[in-house]
């Protein structure tokens, strides 16, 4: 009974909030570019720390915006259980890379930066593994990952020559190889950070109407679904929240720039757990793609 109220709970909440698609996404998407537009115009164009400050938030607005696109588009899918199946592996795996090179990195960090990465490379191996089932074949011939991964090395590549070019000083000399080295690896994993939604955006806008609806059973669909959101959620609440909570004693531009990261995600989420969870949805549309046993026991 308790989870029945909680099911019809998130799905009246979300067909509240998304009654029109692109209310609840373009408003965070618009506080965000709103926080870099005042910063950009209030700061010291001289001062260090609010140069880093305004290239945190433009990255946050990029970070947000195939967030956005995804959850403007996925409304509109013809098979959104099946999308959601689609794009959990390559999402996770493609955050599984970053948190591993933040690993190698470990020199950047603090401890407990790297103590939440550790436990987010875990989780999701754990989802891929465990959760998705998928197989080691799957993940080497991921190519969509893979294709993102290289081109952020190589713009990383061409964005630090291009720097060390434009801004190299007379005094200081050329960048050593091993320097040149670590600002490529840090900015590629920087890159990597802003594309690991883009295997999503990607599928979502590549979606045929005209095939039929994924064929998976209600459990391996459910299980999917919530593995990823989980670990999704899961990681943000450190990346995100415990982030904004470091960053308020030093900008509070900065720690609302995490907080509506979270939220966006969080709204994603909530959207597509309800999708999936409701009883009146399975009954009414999903109980199509059920296999006939568990047709009649909806």
């Amino acid at each position: 009974m308790m989870l029945s109220n909680i099911n019809t709970i998130m799905w009246q909440t979300q067909d509240v909030l998304h009654k029109k698609p692109q209310l609840v996404p373009g408003s965070i998407l618009l506080l965000a570019s709103s926080l870099l537009v005042y910063q950009h115009m209030t700061s010291d164009a001289y001062g260090h720390q609010q140069d880093v400050l305004k290239s945190f938030l433009a990255m946050i607005v990029v970070q947000m915006l195939p967030l956005v696109a995804l959850e403007m588009k996925i409304m509109q899918c013809a098979d959104p259980v099946g999308v959601f199946c689609k794009f959990a592996m390559p999402v996770t795996l493609i955050h599984a890379c970053f948190l591993g090179l933040r690993l190698v990195m470990y020199t950047d960090y603090e401890t407990a930066d790297l103590v939440f990465s550790t436990a987010g490379l875990v989780g999701a191996v754990v989802a891929i593994c465990k959760g998705y089932r998928e197989s080691l074949f799957n993940i080497v011939t991921c190519s969509a990952v893979w294709g993102l991964i290289g081109l952020a090395v190589m713009a990383a590549l061409a964005t630090t020559s291009a720097d060390e070019y434009v801004n190299r000083s007379e005094w200081v000399g050329p960048m050593s190889w091993m320097q040149m080295f670590k600002t490529v690896r840090a900015t590629a994993n920087s890159y990597m950070e802003l594309v690991a939604f883009v295997p999503a955006v990607w599928i979502v806008f590549r979606e045929n109407r005209n095939e039929g609806r994924l064929q998976v059973e209600s459990a391996d669909t459910k299980r999917t679904a919530t593995t990823f959101f989980l670990f999704l959620v899961g990681f943000y609440i450190t990346e995100d929240l415990w982030n904004a909570y470091g960053a308020y004693q030093i900008s509070w531009m900065a720690s609302v720039a995490h907080i509506a990261h979270f939220c966006l995600l969080v709204d994603l989420a909530f959207y597509v757990l309800a999708h999936i969870y409701n009883p009146e949805k399975l009954v009414g549309e999903l109980r199509r793609w059920l296999p006939v046993d568990m047709y009649h026991e909806v």
